[in-house]
Parts: C-alpha cells; structure tokens; sequence
C-alpha cells in the first residue's frame, strides 16, 4: 500500500500536535466535530475532548512524528511554533482592515435578511453595496481568495458563507468575462443563495452537514431554495438572482433539487453561483486543503457543474494560490512558485530550506493544506 494512505486509530487521549484526520471525526448523533484532512492544533483538540462519545480517531500514518508530545501530557496546550513565514499577509493591517469590514458586512447582511424574512422591502442595490465593499477591501482577486481563506467565522457561519459566495461569484463572472451588470447580479445571488435556510426548523450542525441528514430532515432541507425564492417573489430583484436562489443545487445531468433541470435549462448566474457554492462550501465549512478541492473539481465534478465555469474557476482559483505558503505531507512548509497547467493541483513548490519540488513528477509528496 501506498505509504501516504496508511492510516491508523489513536485515541483521542494519546493525539499530538500535527497529526491529520484521515476519515471525518463524527459524533454520535451523525455531526462531523472535524473534517478528514484536519491537521490538529490545541483548538480542534479540544473540540474533540469536548465530544466524550469520540474516543478514537483515524489518523494518516505519514503525519505521526513520535518526537512530538501528546496534547494531554500538559495542561497547558500550546501549539507547535509557527513558521516564520506562514500566512504573512495576516500580520499585516490590510488583512486586518478587511476583516474589520467582513465583519460589519455580516451584520448587514443579518440585518437585510431579517427583512426579507418579515417581507419588507429590500433594495438590490443595497446588497450589492456588501459585496462591493468587501471587493474594493483587496488589491486583487488572489488576495481576496486568500483572505477569506484565513477568517474563522464559525459563530457566523451560514453569513459567511454568503458571502464567501457572493465575492467567488463576482470573480468567477469577471473571469467568465460576463459584463458588468451580470457580474453583479452573480454577486447579489451568491450573497442570497442559501436565504431559505433561515427558516429551517434545522440546528446549524444540521445545516452545514447536508450529507448527513435522513428522512424528514433531508426533506426539510431541500425545500430551501423555493423558501428563499418566495420570499424574493415579490421583491424587486432581477428574476435571474431569483431563479439562481431557487436552482443553485441543481445539476447539468439532471440529478440535483428541486425541479431536477438539465443544462441548457440553468441560467449562468445559477451555475457560476452553483460552482462557488461548491468550492466555498468545502473549503470555508468543510476545511478541506484547497489543492484537493481543486484536484476533485478537475474531475468528480464533471457532468454534475457547468463545464466551461467549471474549467475557467478551476485553472482561475488555482493561480491565485501562487506565493501562498503550504503544508506538505513531509511535515516541511513551503510556498506555491509555479502551477502546472496539466497539475493545478500539484503544482511547483519551494521549501523553505531551499529546495524546489514539481509535485507532478514526485507523486510521494502532496499538499495537505496551508501554512
């Protein structure tokens, strides 16, 4: 067997710092406490020795360093030394200033849905304004990708992802050359896409983790794109955000929710919407490693996510990880240089002790996640 994918159960009393999830850690009662692929720090440990019906979890063989000491051998738990060069931009006070602004964006956004929810009014053009802010918060789209990536909104996670969303899909429509009224009408149906949830009688958990829910539940769940589109029925929004509301979880083959549509019946404002739902939903919720999402749209999405957005999203998200710094499965850090443009996701990358690897060519090393 491959050595990267060996794996071994550890219980949680004997986890060190480092080690990486190989499977989803899961309560009993089906919620996913941490995600597969989670590299442990003294936060997620103690989410998980908060969770008493969890007293073992998988591990990834390669990422167990016996030099290091478990998280209980200390009552106080410190993480390992960070690198002296992972994520500099969140040292500096243009990543501060566009977190101060994320969050009073949130709290508009909140606002503005509280509104729709009780059938007030609510201008477009007001909610493009959040989006708008946030944009003009980043000299460039590779900046903004990467700031989102380095914000943990867990308190407000279902706002946050609207607006992951809605900055991914007035990118992706820059990218896909749409013109500027497309763009923000993809921004302001990104922001609105997941409305409907607010009146789920669902918990957050239950929300966040749809593949985990069964009968009654599941049910409930998918009937949240037609609640968000009735409360946009009557509000004064292009009907293309509305229909993007209502189709963002239905897929070109005809198998996803609710009415089942094929291709040629999705608007693009739904599928550039339906693409960044995906990416935002794994990376920002589900914490998975960029590069494996990436890797995963280069290929399970096909058939199921518009080809063409797809393609352009995928190649396009791939750049805007150059000059980022990553973890590799070797335990080194190391920043994107170069991306292989038949590899985005395996692209060339520079430790930092020197050395240039092309992860296409050495298939014994991949990225696990960022530094």
């Amino acid at each position: 067997m491959d050595s990267l994918q060996e794996t071994k159960k550890i219980a949680v009393s004997e986890l060190c710092p480092n080690m990486i999830l190989s499977k989803d850690a899961v309560s009993k009662s089906g919620v996913v406490i941490l995600a597969k692929n989670t590299r442990l720090d003294n936060m997620n440990f103690k989410k998980l020795e908060k969770n008493k019906d969890i007293t073992t979890v998988e591990i990834w063989i390669y990422s167990i360093d016996k030099r290091n000491k478990p998280f209980s051998d200390t009552n106080d738990i410190t993480p390992e030394k960070e690198p002296e060069m992972s994520n500099p931009d969140i040292k500096k006070p243009e990543f501060k200033r566009f977190q101060e602004n994320y969050d009073k964006k949130i709290d508009e956004l909140k606002g503005c849905i509280d509104a729709l929810k009780k059938g007030e009014e609510t201008n477009q053009e007001e909610l493009y304004g959040i989006v708008d802010s946030i944009m003009g918060t980043a000299k460039c789209s590779s900046e903004l990708v990467q700031y989102i990536n380095y914000l943990d909104n867990m308190d407000d996670c279902t706002y946050s992802h609207s607006i992951n969303v809605a900055v991914l899909s007035h990118i992706c429509a820059t990218w896909m050359k749409l013109d500027k009224e497309d763009v923000e009408k993809a921004a302001v149906a990104g922001l609105l896409h997941d409305i409907g949830k607010a009146s789920l009688n669902l918990t957050t958990d239950e929300i966040l983790n749809e593949e985990l829910l069964i009968d009654e539940k599941l049910v409930q769940f998918k009937k949240h794109p037609e609640i968000g589109y009735e409360m946009l029925l009557f509000q004064d929004f292009d009907d293309e955000i509305k229909q993007a509301v209502l189709s963002h979880h239905e897929k070109i083959d005809g198998s996803g929710y609710p009415k089942g549509l094929k291709d040629n019946e999705i608007n693009i404002i739904t599928k550039i919407v339906s693409v960044c739902n995906a990416y935002d939903n794994l990376v920002s919720i589900k914490k998975r490693c960029p590069f494996d999402i990436i890797n995963d749209f280069e290929s399970m999405n096909i058939g199921l996510l518009d080809t063409k957005i797809l393609f352009q999203f995928t190649k396009n998200i791939a750049h805007t990880y150059i000059s980022s710094y990553v973890q590799l499965s070797n335990n080194k850090t190391a920043q994107v240089v170069f991306i292989n443009q038949n590899f985005l996701s395996r692209p060339i990358v520079a430790v930092l002790d020197g050395t240039v690897i092309d992860l296409a060519y050495d298939k014994s090393i991949k990225i696990i996640g960022m530094a």
